[in-house]
């Protein structure tokens, strides 16, 4: 939905109310203009989403300092699903006024029944109910969200079986941007611009920072470098020297693995697989400085 005020997307329903003929309307705010609107409901038109492709940037400003959450590897309807530490997770988001976050894919389970004969035991609940509980999880702070992309687990399957990418669908009803892959989000605190470089992840090896380190290569301008898919959850300091008028001065970046929200799973256990602490991570922009840290 467009805001018909200043043409901003982020705009949230605000419940629904009645004229004096008896018509239903649905309220309308923009967070952005902070003006409200109504629309009859049997005339409401969603807007198209707006999709960051390959090469483009998604900027946003901030006034003060920001604390941008990184949810990744959620798997809502897995067996091991670990419901408290995200319901944890949404209630720190709902309750910080300088909190936003973005999903870095897997949040769903997703296991199709026949999928390359994978159990259906690992999951918890249908696809179905995963897509609707997702939704329901996220409403309190869906007014919060930069951003969703998908992962291996509910994008890729998704494409595979159907043709069809699942995590475009929960971004459009959240009405949110959407990446179909890796890239830039630019973030400006009082006119300090940092490059925040974001992608879901592929390998699963044990040392997390080989990938990151592929990421900064062809992303050389990022600030802070997250990925996701192998469960690891950790930020770590990058530091390095870079010239500012004529003098040396410390430069540092920060490389993060995002976790996940999956308890030690029996499979994991089978297999002898590091034991790796559910949780997600939280990034601080201010204007002079990024903090980082685990959940």
């Amino acid at each position: 939905m467009v805001c018909p005020h200043c043409s901003s997307l982020y705009v949230v329903k605000e419940g629904k109310r009645k004229n004096s003929e008896g018509a239903l309307y649905q309220r309308m705010s923009c967070k952005s203009c902070k003006k409200w609107y109504s629309l009859p409901i049997d005339t409401e038109v969603r807007g198209r989403l707006p999709e960051i492709s390959s090469g483009k940037i998604l900027s946003v400003k901030y006034n003060e300092k920001v604390r941008i959450h990184g949810l990744t590897d959620v798997h809502v309807g897995a067996s091991e699903f670990d419901m408290k530490k995200f319901k944890e997770c949404i209630v720190t988001i709902m309750e910080d006024p300088n909190a936003r976050w973005f999903g870095n894919g897997d949040l769903i389970e997703l296991i199709p029944p026949g999928y390359k004969s994978i159990s259906q035991r690992g999951q918890s609940i249908s696809p179905e109910e995963q897509y609707l509980t997702f939704l329901d999880l996220v409403q309190p702070i869906r007014d919060k969200c930069l951003f969703l992309r998908g992962g291996n687990h509910d994008f890729l399957r998704s494409q595979i079986i159907l043709d069809l990418d699942i995590v475009k669908l929960i971004a459009n009803e959240l009405n949110v941007p959407y990446y179909p892959m890796p890239g830039y989000t630019r973030i400006d605190v009082q006119g300090t611009r940092w490059n925040l470089v974001s992608g879901h992840g592929k390998s699963g090896g044990k040392n997390g920072d080989l990938e990151l380190d592929k990421m900064a290569a062809v992303y050389s301008q990022g600030d802070v470098f997250f990925l996701g898919h192998n469960h690891q959850l950790y930020v770590k300091p990058i530091d390095s020297l870079k010239i500012v008028n004529d003098e040396e001065t410390l430069y540092r970046r920060w490389y993060i693995r995002g976790g996940s929200f999956l308890r030690y799973a029996e499979y994991a256990r089978y297999s002898f697989y590091p034991i790796v602490r559910a949780g997600w991570t939280t990034i601080e922009f201010s204007k002079d400085r990024i903090k980082c840290w685990t959940n």
